[in-house]
């Protein structure tokens, strides 16, 4: 009788557990919520690691585990002529500016007044008391004793070189060499005549106090502080040892100065190492190219005998190019953690940053087809973050203007006085303006926006006036937007 009752138990007890677990799978069979179609921008196929860019307007995920290290702040461009330079300084600029820190500034609104080895207290704006200078952007030949002593420890050294033949090129246009040089040639000819006898043409230049010499000879090499008596011996050598040894003792001290030294035609790559040396987010390098010129001979190429002499009357920039654009690849090669996804991420996030700020600011409209914002989440190599119209109009302010408010800042911390706009016809706006400004000259400088932006940034209009003040400067601003912001993802298949 109790047997009988056992198995009864035990059969109900069989029955209930087979009930749960069929519940159980039922439950997980059903359909999740439903979510928002992601809708993929590019059609084309794709390789399985290529990344694209998801675009929704879901919420913006956060928390993602991405490497966590701490920022490097302090940094100084040594800016080399004619070489991507300008891009580089501004989102500098812009970080700088964002971070609140010290820019070694020169007087005068002269950003070569230090060049060539003018860096002294007679040619840059003083520092404030109890403050150390953060970030230099300016043209000066590197001398490594008198940056140490404007500059902590700490500081990160950073350069730029170019494939030398593109350039003497790019000199050769900007700084009209073929009418210093008496040329009658044109265009690519003149080049080419040039190169069949450097030595005799170079000469002629000057090579004055501010241009010690004229950007044909290893220019590269002597804004980075090769001896000018060097750059001239180098030519009465016969010695192809004794140049070599010279070439690479200046690359080894290079190596030793800069930690890192970006290369032009690799741009994007360039700046992707750099933001993981420093610790940056992936906002802090989107860019606008600046001062990007066209020229008929820009891209045509110069080959045989021409391109041999012009690489032996440019041994040592050959020299750094060579070494450095080496050590770019060795770099990528260690750096890991999806490396070439993040950089073609990070060029579709910078394509559509453009996108957006040139309906926002160019436009003046109150959103772009992504809405009044691009949310970017986070990712696997950093934190997310917003491009709205304040960014956008730090990203596309011109150098003028950024020297300019970096002056203002500076001026004000050592307390120089209010110099006012100078104007006799203000309205309420310039009224409020002029009460603040020291070096405020409207529409040669920085515009009326920028300005506003930064006093409101600074605290001295309030958020209400800084509202106020944008209604009556722009109205067209004041338009709503119906779209809702744009989310940006990496996906990779």
């Amino acid at each position: 009788m109790v047997r009988k009752r056992d198995l009864k138990f035990f059969s109900c007890l069989m029955l209930f557990m087979v009930m749960c677990i069929s519940l159980y799978l039922f439950i997980l069979s059903q359909p999740k919520k439903h979510r928002h179609k992601k809708h993929y921008i590019h059609k084309k196929p794709r390789s399985e690691s290529q990344p694209i860019v998801s675009v929704s307007h879901n919420n913006v995920s956060r928390g993602k585990s991405y490497p966590r290290c701490t920022e490097k702040k302090r940094i100084a461009l040594l800016k080399n002529h004619k070489v991507g330079g300008d891009t580089v300084k501004n989102i500098l600029n812009r970080y700088g500016y964002n971070r609140n820190l010290t820019f070694l500034i020169p007087r005068n609104f002269a950003p070569s007044l230090a060049y060539p080895y003018n860096l002294n207290p007679n040619t840059v704006i003083g520092r404030p008391p109890n403050k150390t200078y953060d970030i230099w952007v300016h043209h000066a030949v590197f001398e490594r004793n008198v940056f140490k002593e404007y500059f902590p420890e700490d500081t990160f050294f950073l350069t730029i070189l170019r494939n030398p033949l593109s350039h003497f090129k790019s000199v050769w246009n900007h700084y009209q060499l073929r009418k210093k040089f008496g040329i009658p040639s044109t265009k690519i000819d003149s080049i080419l005549m040039f190169l069949q006898e450097p030595a005799m043409y170079d000469p002629v230049c000057g090579h004055g106090s501010h241009e010690p010499l004229c950007f044909t000879q290893n220019s590269m090499a002597a804004d980075l502080g090769f001896p000018l008596k060097d750059n001239q011996k180098l030519q009465s050598l016969k010695s192809g040892k004794t140049k070599k040894a010279i070439a690479e003792a200046f690359v080894r001290q290079i190596e030793e100065d800069f930690p890192f030294v970006m290369i032009m035609e690799y741009f994007d790559e360039s700046l992707v190492l750099l933001r993981r040396m420093m610790c940056w987010s992936m906002k802090h390098i989107l860019y606008y190219s600046v001062n990007s010129k066209r020229y008929s001979y820009k891209h045509v190429e110069i080959k045989g005998k021409d391109k041999e002499r012009h690489a032996e009357w440019n041994y040592v920039d050959y020299a750094l190019y060579d070494h450095f654009n080496n050590t770019l690849w060795q770099k990528v090669k260690e750096t890991g953690n999806s490396f070439w996804e993040e950089v073609e991420f990070f060029r579709q996030v910078n394509q559509k940053m453009r996108d957006h700020c040139a309906a926002l600011i160019q436009k003046n409209q109150p959103c772009s087809r992504y809405g009044p914002t691009l949310e970017v989440s986070d990712t696997r190599w950093g934190p997310g973050f917003t491009i709205d119209r304040e960014f956008c109009l730090l990203a596309r302010r011109g150098l003028r203007c950024h020297f300019t408010l970096q002056a203002e800042r500076l001026t004000k911390a050592l307390g120089i006085r209010n110099r006012g706009l100078h104007q006799t016809t203000l309205n309420v706006v310039e009224k409020e303006l002029n009460r603040h400004c020291n070096y405020c000259k409207l529409k040669i400088r920085c515009n009326k926006e920028d300005y506003l932006a930064h006093f409101y940034r600074e605290g001295y209009i309030s958020a209400q006036q800084y509202e106020e003040f944008k209604t009556v400067a722009f109205p067209e601003l004041s338009r709503s937007c119906s779209l809702p912001p744009t989310i940006l993802r990496p996906e990779f298949h």
